[in-house]
């Protein structure tokens, strides 16, 4: 327990004191959210809040390994393969933040980090379905698992428009994965989870409504892939198969607006990642919700959802342990 709260307070803590700096630093580049007819804040708002979150989250992970060394070296090289896409999709956001870099360009490098997360073992060899039944992946393993990376780090670029919106939905996530890894055995994801979340919640003191500073792509794309490998993991059980349903249900969310956003697009014939405002989040606001009372709704049924995951969780294993 004392570990547990640690891995949670030292990145809250440090990703707490940090995230007034880094708002002085974007404030300095001019690293800034200008308002136009695609946002929904006023004014300018400094991005590059992911800088905090990631750093902070770095500096969870080094309290892990001080305090279960046994433990990470027997992960090293999942952990190091992590560490190393999200802080590749960090400096790519942050450079996005300044430069409006090339979509394709983006694409190739997140296909990359996922490929490599991928590699090191961050995949999905096998799916759970309802009835117990499992589908063994073998070489589709390798290209489902990266297209599943690449696209809940998009989905989360894209549900990334409200203040807190993101942040709250990656604090649910990373809860249900806690509790639902925990149930599956453990490892090395429930102190991964707790070392996020503690990142994520002391960014967030700054970033609900009306929020002084913006995660940006450095904080939503980074966060997307590591919540897209932490879900998989954390929905596999110790036998090996992921239960197909919990990874679903715990980024439902992301994953359907980003579906229904390309949909919509592709129909009206423009570029799939072209910003509009008609975004579960936007159509909220415009039915009367304040934007505080939006972000509250879609966070709680992520929180909702992850209750629903934990329940199916339960259930398979209950299946798993009746066939055994």
């Amino acid at each position: 327990m004392t570990f547990a709260l640690a891995y949670l307070l030292v990145p809250l803590i440090i990703s707490f004191l940090l995230t007034p700096l880094v708002r002085k630093i974007a404030f300095h580049h001019h690293v800034v959210a200008r308002q136009n007819h695609r946002t929904m804040h006023q004014g300018e708002v400094p991005k590059w809040g992911g800088a905090a979150i990631h750093i902070a989250f770095l500096c969870g992970v080094a309290t892990i390994w001080l305090l279960r060394p046994t433990m990470m070296k027997q992960n090293s090289v999942m952990i190091l393969g992590l560490l190393a896409g999200a802080t590749a999709l960090f400096v790519l956001g942050a450079l996005d933040d300044k430069n409006d870099l090339n979509c394709s360009l983006k694409f190739v490098i997140e296909i990359l980090m996922a490929s490599i997360a991928v590699a090191v073992g961050w995949r999905v060899e096998s799916l759970l379905l309802p009835a117990s039944y499992e589908i063994y992946l073998g070489i589709w393993a390798y290209p489902i698992s990266i297209f599943w990376i690449v696209g809940v780090a998009n989905s989360f670029n894209m549900i990334d428009g409200l203040d807190g919106l993101a942040g709250g939905i990656a604090t649910a996530v990373l809860m249900a994965a806690l509790a639902i890894s925990s149930l599956f055995g453990g490892g090395i994801i429930p102190a991964l989870s707790l070392a996020l979340a503690g990142a994520i919640l002391g960014f967030l003191r700054y970033n609900i409504s009306p929020a002084s500073i913006f995660m940006g792509d450095s904080g939503s794309l980074s966060l997307g892939f590591l919540l897209a490998c932490i879900a998989i993991q954390a929905s596999s059980l110790p036998q090996g198969p992921t239960v197909l349903l919990i990874p679903l249900l715990l980024l439902a969310l992301p994953l359907t607006d980003t579906f229904l956003a390309i949909f919509r697009r592709s129909r009206k014939k423009i570029h799939p990642f072209h910003a509009d405002q008609e975004h579960i989040h936007h159509r909220l606001v415009k039915l009367g919700l304040s934007h505080s009372g939006a972000a509250l709704t879609l966070v709680g049924l992520t929180v909702i959802l992850g209750v629903i995951g934990y329940l199916v969780a339960q259930v398979a294993q209950m299946n798993v342990e009746l066939i055994q």
